[in-house]
């Protein structure tokens, strides 16, 4: 969506559908992979330390991680906004990542 002196437009052609799918496809495989275990290119991926830390922690170091990461290897993308949900009895948190397209 873009959003222009206030007026939104939705982009839902095949062009933005297909780039939209690949944004978020990126986004993902970022988000979920543990920094180290990508050959040619450690860098990539969250600090597996943020496990074991405890909850308000893990959460800030989660969401400094995501927007890092997006920064830096999806420019096409912006975090907006983070946040997270417990898992009922498993104690799991679950987080959320909100992201714009910034039109590159």
């Amino acid at each position: 969506m873009l959003v222009i002196d206030g007026v939104q437009i939705v982009l839902n052609g095949a062009y933005e559908v297909g780039l939209r799918k690949e944004i978020l496809d990126k986004c993902m495989f970022l988000l979920t992979m543990i920094k180290g275990t990508i050959p040619m290119n450690r860098e990539i991926g969250l600090d597996p330390d943020i496990i074991s830390q405890p909850a308000y922690i893990a959460q800030q170091r989660y969401t400094i991680s995501a927007m890092e990461l997006i920064d830096e290897f999806e420019p096409r993308a912006v975090v907006e906004e983070v946040s997270f949900v417990v898992s009922g009895g498993t104690g799991n948190i679950i987080p959320k990542v909100v992201l714009v397209y910034n039109g590159e």
